[in-house]
Parts: structure tokens; C-alpha cells; sequence
């Protein structure tokens, strides 16, 4: 009787500890096999979890501006690649190269980005980093 109530009990803390990587959404919705590289202004910079974002105002087709988000990994996990918290302030001028939403919409998972002063920072897992 005791090995099943242990049984029992260590297929609950199991459950429990798989239920935050359950809960983790993919980078299936974005076009894992297409890259884009882009050229705009930051609007914002979210050094925080879960994932770190860029946000940047970009010509438009029309003349206008538009906003994009683009997504890295998790600030643990870009920091390896050399993000920091004061690595981007608005203003800033990037060039990055994405991997666009399947949709369409004006976001992307973000491969790597030149830096005002010439430095390329890539993302954390990207498929294609070197």
C-alpha cells in the first residue's frame, strides 16, 4: 500500500513540474523558413520575462510609419548571446533580420540585429545563427 501512495504521490510532482513547459506556446507561428531584414527606429525595448521584445517604428508602403514587435527568447537566454538590459533605449536605429509571422501581421521572432554602433547581436536559439 505504502509504494502506491508513493507511486501516486510522484506522478503528482511529476504533473505538477511539467505543467510550466505545457504552457509554453512554440515558435510555430512564425515562417521558420523565410527571413526578412528590416531597418527601423526603437519605440520600445521590454527586457523581461517571458520574452524579451523590440518594438520599432518602420516606413510604411505608403509613406506612413508602422509598428512591429519582434520576440526573442527569454532574458536568461539572450543574455548568453550578450543582450543586456540597457542594450537598446527608444531611438535607437537597428537593422535586424526576422522571421515573419505566418499570418502577416507586423511581428516576427527576431534572428539577429546590427546595433547603432556596427555590433550584431543574435537571438538566443535562431535556426540560423552561425
Amino acid at each position: 500500500m505504502t509504494f502506491i501512495k508513493t507511486g501516486v504521490a510522484a506522478a503528482a510532482l511529476l504533473a505538477l513540474a511539467a505543467a510550466p513547459a505545457a504552457a509554453h506556446h512554440s515558435f510555430g507561428m512564425f515562417t521558420l523558413d523565410k527571413v526578412v531584414t528590416v531597418t527601423g527606429v526603437v519605440k520600445d525595448y521590454q527586457y523581461k520575462m517571458p520574452h524579451v521584445w523590440v518594438y520599432m517604428t518602420m516606413p510604411a508602403a505608403n509613406g506612413a510609419t508602422e509598428e512591429w514587435g519582434f520576440e526573442l527568447h527569454s532574458p536568461n537566454l539572450a543574455a548568453r548571446k550578450g543582450w543586456k538590459i540597457n542594450t537598446l533605449k527608444p531611438g535607437d536605429k537597428l537593422t535586424l533580420a526576422m522571421h515573419p509571422m505566418r499570418d502577416g501581421s507586423r511581428a516576427g521572432s527576431l534572428i539577429h540585429a546590427t546595433l547603432p554602433d556596427g555590433r550584431q547581436l543574435w537571438n538566443a536559439e535562431s535556426l540560423t545563427r552561425p
